[in-house]
Order: structure tokens, then sequence, then C-alpha cells
């Protein structure tokens, strides 16, 4: 206290006379409050990032249990209907009343009415970005509700609102600090928390842009809580901002948080929906330089005043530097080969302005049903192709190498001594997406391809990834695969592997439905070699119906209505009609997944939950909504 009582001192006399620094009155001896932890109270600050830090921790320990409970069920589900096919129906019926409450109105639930997934739109061209889920928009209620509970916990009984204001600094600051741990973490693909907690990506992105938000607040709050405190001291004169800008030893420290704070600023006008979705590429590109800066910035600030947050920046910065290193490595591996080189790309310029894509990998490798991967073509884009969207893997192969085949007489005698299980097999492998032409990347991709002969172009590239894949639909007695568009590609890898596993005895299924909407028949073309592959498998007719909705045909006469197992109908496919016909008829539990675009995604997500209590049925989405 006596110390206390001489910093208000001194803080006193400053305000009442002159403001001059010199070796014995420098800006922390005239103004105590603003420099380092003078006055600021640490144990509170600690209490409260603990708290914060166990809520995080409760908040993943919530959503593993959810996800590991839903693994553990579907397994045995997987198991029981292998072993016993009769056992269908047990599976497909729910055993409590208050499991499928919690997916319709929470899991399952858009924050309000059934928008989610479709953009918010300000102008016909002008969109701001999606609306959280009701269990996202809870997450980050709680998670804004406790830091704000925690900056407000203030000495407001104290007569001396300089107690109020240096208080609100020293807190701001550690919370903002803490909160670039998550923010960071979220944003790298190969989060470490995607394949512990089975989560998309997707998830993680939209949890780090508002974390992202709470943290510049914070930083804000914690910039004006500076500027009010020291303003006080000095009774109101703004030469004291200036001194701590410019004399040592705070003045580095404090200049370098400036400079962190401006960038964020520029960060948070930058990062607005209508302007990240509309220059999408240039907004990475900027943003990572932006982001660079400002930790920077941040880093040197806290340094520089040698504050106890620097082993956190510490930790942010080797987190951000291992995953781009793994990455790196990930891709060298993947894509380059003393015997291939450099992984070779197919680009086919396709009809209803899409490309499919089709890379003649270095080093094969069999990606998940519904994963997805980045792509990078230089020679397309260089910046733009090393930060490109996120494309489904449409198919894969992995073969063994072609051996040029020898005359009869010429083949060695086989010997089953030379049998050899160990010596490890020649593969090439491709894996082959689409791509929908749309602004920068997407576009210069399909007008290169257009203007080569036959409008197919030969290139090197790379692919990264696989990432997500995470959901597993082969314990599922019926799957219903709703697709809008170029969506089509997260879906043929699920119907592929699902008419090949019932027909194998490894997967439940014992109905499988898609159902692809698309503008014309033109689009048809894209996927066309791949279902003509699934069409041929054994044992498709007993398993696999297709349901095509042509919702912009050019006339009547090109949409011919089959009676088989391959329909086509005019016009726009209602979700509740064709779901409530097909749950009806069910086998077992259900599973529904949508991949298109939002308006027609959110339509299937609110025919799903419309019928969760029918039975057992579950609703899986995947989107790329960043």
């Amino acid at each position: 206290m006596p110390a206390v009582a001489h910093a208000i001192s001194i803080s006193r006399r400053a305000s009442n006379g002159s403001i001059a620094a010199d070796g014995h009155t420098g800006f922390a001896s005239l103004f105590p409050f603003s420099a380092g932890l003078h006055g600021v109270d640490q144990d509170s600050n600690y209490l409260y990032a603990q708290i914060l830090g166990l809520t995080f921790v409760g908040l993943m320990v919530l959503t593993l249990t959810l996800r590991w409970a839903k693994m553990t069920i579907a397994h045995f589900r997987h198991m029981a209907v292998l072993s016993n096919t009769d056992r269908q129906q047990f599976w497909a019926e729910n055993k409590t009343a208050w499991w499928p409450s919690l997916k319709k109105h929470l899991l399952y639930a858009p924050l309000k009415s059934s928008r989610h997934n479709r953009e918010v739109q300000l102008t016909s061209a002008i969109a701001i970005g999606t609306i959280p889920s009701r269990g996202h928009f809870l997450i980050l209620a709680m998670y804004f509700i406790t830091n704000a509970a925690y900056c407000l916990v203030l000495p407001y009984s104290n007569p001396d609102k300089r107690f109020v204001w240096v208080q609100l600094r020293g807190r701001t600051g550690m919370l903002a600090a803490l909160n670039i741990i998550p923010t960071v973490l979220f944003a790298l693909r190969n989060n470490p928390l995607i394949w512990m907690l089975q989560t998309p990506y997707d998830t993680f992105n939209l949890l780090h842009r508002w974390i992202g938000r709470i943290f510049i607040m914070e930083a804000i709050l914690h910039t004006a809580a500076w500027l009010r405190v020291t303003t006080l001291q000095s009774g109101g004169k703004l030469e004291a901002i200036k001194m701590g800008l410019t004399t040592l030893p705070h003045g580095p420290s404090f200049s370098w948080g400036l400079v962190a704070m401006i960038v964020l600023l520029i960060i948070a006008i930058q990062s607005v929906g209508a302007l990240r979705h509309a220059f999408y590429e240039t907004f990475l590109n900027v943003h990572k330089i932006l982001v660079a800066t400002a930790l920077a910035g941040v880093y040197l600030h806290l340094k520089l005043d040698s504050l106890p947050q620097v082993p956190w920046m510490h930790l942010i910065f080797s987190l951000w530097i291992a995953e781009y290193v793994f990455r790196i490595f990930h891709i060298v591996y993947r894509n380059y080969s003393r015997q291939k080189g450099i992984t070779h790309v197919k680009i086919e310029a396709l009809e209803a302005d899409a490309c499919r894509l089709t890379f003649d990998l270095a080093r094969p490798w069999t990606p998940r049903s519904g994963c997805h991967v980045h792509v990078y073509i230089p020679s397309i884009s260089l910046l733009a192709g090393f930060n490109s969207h996120p494309f489904s893997v449409a198919w894969d192969t992995v073969r063994p190498v072609a051996i040029k085949e020898k005359e009869d007489d010429d083949l060695p005698q086989f010997d089953e001594k030379e049998i050899n299980y160990d010596r490890k097999e020649k593969l090439q492998g491709t894996i082959s997406l689409v791509v929908r032409a749309r602004t920068g990347f997407t576009k210069a991709l399909f007008e290169k391809a257009s203007k080569q002969p036959g409008g197919v172009l030969h290139t090197r590239g790379a692919v990264e990834g696989p990432y997500g894949g995470h959901e597993k639909l082969n314990s599922y007695g019926t799957v219903i695969l709703f697709a809008g568009g170029v969506g089509i590609t997260h879906q043929v890898t699920f119907v592929r592997d699902l008419v090949r596993g019932a027909h194998d005895g490894t997967a439940a299924a014992r109905k499988v439905v898609l159902i692809w909407s698309v503008p014309n028949t033109e689009s048809l073309e894209w996927v066309r070699p791949w279902m003509d592959e699934i069409l041929k498998m054994p044992g498709r007719r007993d398993v696999l119906k297709i349901m095509l909705f042509i919702t912009k045909p050019r006339n009547h006469l090109e949409v011919v209505s089959g009676t088989g197992t391959v329909q086509m109908f005019p016009g726009r496919c209602n979700p509740q009609t064709v779901l409530d016909k097909e749950i009806h008829e069910r086998v077992g539990a259900v599973a529904v997944t949508v991949c298109g675009p939002g308006a027609f995604a959110d339509g299937v997500r609110k025919a799903a939950r419309a019928r969760v209590h029918v039975g057992v049925v579950d609703f899986v989405e995947e989107a790329f909504t960043y």
C-alpha cells in the first residue's frame, strides 16, 4: 500500500505540473499506472485467464464426448448388423425421446428459422457470410459473455477511478494475449483438434473468425484503457501520451503495441464477409501479411517490457511455424518422387463452365470418402494456386504399374519358394476433381484449359491433403445423399464405397439413394465416367437408386424419367417430399448427407430435422463457408 500511495502522489504531481522526462522523472515515475504491471491485479488476471482456459478445455471435452459417443454407437451398430443382417430394424428406432429433440433443437438447428448456410445478401452482388448454427451460436455467446464478464469485474467501489482503468488495462491485455492462442490454432489446416475431435475445419474456421473478433475488441479496450489512465494521471494533457510513445524505456514497447493495434483494426475491416468473399484470394495473401505484422507487434510490445505473456507468444509462433513446416514436407513428399518427378495434372474443360482435374500422383495414396484437397498449380496463377479453395475428391484410382508382357516361352517357371509377400508392389494412382469456374483461380483454370487443343491442358502441380472425410456412413442401413451442382463430387466416392461395401459384406447399407440437382443436362457430363463405373458395379441394382433433378431444362424432351434405378425429373427437388418417401421405406438407421449451395443445403437440413423423431435419422453436411 505505501508503494501505491507513493505512485498516486507522483501521479498527482505530474498532473499539476509540467511533463518532463529526465533520468530521475521518467514516464514510469510520472505515470506509474500506465507502465508495466504497476497497479495491475495480476492474481485476479491469472485467475480469470485460468478459468477461461478451463472453459475452453471443458467445451473440448464435451465435444469429444459427443463425438466419441456417436462413433462408438456407429461401431457397435456396424458390427451388430454385419453379424446379423436381420437386426437392421433394431437400429432403425429411437431408444429415447430426448436425443432426437436435442438433435432437432440444438445439434442440427439453424440459429433461427431454417437459414444457416445460405449467405446473407446485402445486395444481389454483395454477401456478408453465413449465420452460425444454434449450437455454434451458444458456444460463441458463452465464450463472449465470459470474456466480457472477466473484463468487467473491476474495483468500481474505489473512489480513485484510475484504479478501475488500470485494472481494465491489465485484464483486457491478459485476455487479449490469451485469445491469440485459439485464434491462431483454429486457423491452421492441420490443427490437431480437428482429428482429435473429428470436427471439420469449417467449424474451426468459424470459431477462428469470431474469437479473433473478441481478441481485437479486447485489444481495443486495452489501448483505450491505457490512453484513459494516462490522461487521468496527467490531468488531461495529451503530451503524456506522446511521452509514453517516444521515451525510454517504455516507448518502443508502447509504439509496437500501437503498430499492432492499427494492423488489427485493418484486419477487422479486411475480414468483413463482403470483402472476404468478393476478393478471397487477395484477402488470403493480404491477411497473412497483416497477421504476421500484428503478431510481431504484439510480441515486441510484450518482450520489450518483459511482460509475463511472452511465453504464450513463443507457443503461438511455434504452432504456426510447425504447421507450415509440416505442410511443406507433406506436399513435397506426396507430390515428388525420383521415379516420376513432380505430380502431373491433366485439366479438361467441360460443358457448363467446369473443369475436370486428374492428378497423376508422384506417390500414390488412397483418400477417404468425402475428403477434400487443396490444389497447387503455379502455371495457372502462382499466388492463387497456393491459396485455392478446397475441392472435394470426386474419384481416385490406385493400380499396379503395368509390366511389359513376355512371350510364354520367356516366362520363368513358377516356384513357390520365390513368393515374397513383403515385396512392395509398384503402384500408380490418380485423384480427380471437378472445379466449377467462378472467379480468380477457378476462372483462370477454365479459361486456360478451354484455349488448348481439344480443351485439355497438361501441366505440373500438387495437391495438399487429404482433409476432412471424418464421417463414416458404413454403419447405416439407409443412406440418402443430396448433391447440388458441383457438390456431387463430395458424394460420388461415398456412393461407390457403399455399393462396393454392400456387395462385399463390409457395409451395412441396404439402400443408397443419390439425389442430384443440376441446372442442365450438360452438367451431367462432369461425373459421367465415374457414374458409368458405379452403374457397372456388381450388386448395384440391389442397393442404389439415383434421382436427377434438372432445374432449368431447355425443353421437357431432354428430361426422360426412367422407371428403373436411375430417374430424371424436370424442376427443383423438394427435399421434404423425397426424404419422407425414402424414410418411410427405410432399412435400419438413416444417414442424410448434403453438399451443395447454401439454400439447397438448408432445405435438406430442414427436411431432416423435421423427421428425426420418426426413427434414427442422422444429418451430415459438408460445407466450405470460409
